[in-house]
């Protein structure tokens, strides 16, 4: 195998398998990413070693190494300033308002709703209460109880907002894991 036949090999590879990622995470399925990027690996390991020219020289591994040392080093030490701001976003969750809502069907046939906002922290009653509102007609709501209805659909999908949240800071720390290494490889290229 020439290794422009490895190379596109494995960006054909790369694509599929992020093509499964992508649909695994918009799916919910996350154990089709559990299977697919370990048999993505092997299939470009099995390429490489299909390859008849050589790929890599010794000047080309000293390259390397260097650069993924300090890589590591770099990502180290933003991976701990990330951490921290993940686990402030953490801490924060149980500062947010609990929110509950309440439909009722009427004498008339027509359907009601409650909405409840409680103090951050607390388990929902009474004394607890801070607001509460009542959309007499949900399927003929005015412009307010509009608003307060998706606020309140608004605060259902939270907890999705801040896993997606955690899926860009990761998705970002890898662009800046394959930047840094670029960057220290190429530095480390015109160096020896």
């Amino acid at each position: 195998m020439k290794r422009l036949t490895y190379l596109t090999c494995t960006l054909i590879t790369a694509c599929m398998v992020a093509a499964m990622v992508g649909w695994s995470m918009a799916a919910g399925n996350f154990l089709v990413t559990v299977i697919a990027i370990p048999l993505g690996i092997i299939v470009v390991l099995a390429c490489r070693t299909q390859v008849d020219i050589v790929i890599a020289d010794e000047r080309e591994k000293r390259i390397r190494s260097k650069a993924a040392l300090r890589t590591l080093e770099v990502v180290i030490i933003g991976g701990a300033i990330a951490a921290i701001i993940l686990y402030s976003f953490v801490v924060s969750i149980p500062l947010t308002p609990i929110i509950t809502g309440k439909i009722f069907i009427n004498a008339d046939g027509t359907q009601s709703m409650t909405i409840a906002e409680y103090t951050p922290g607390s388990v929902p009653g009474p004394q607890t209460l801070v607001r509460q509102t009542t959309i007499q007609n949900l399927n003929a709501m005015n412009e307010s109880e509009a608003i307060t209805y998706c606020s309140y659909v608004r605060e259902g999908f939270q907890e999705n907002e801040n896993r997606g949240l955690v899926g860009m800071t990761i998705g970002s720390v890898l662009v800046v894991l394959l930047a840094t290494f670029g960057a220290f490889y190429l530095y480390y290229d015109k160096k020896y």
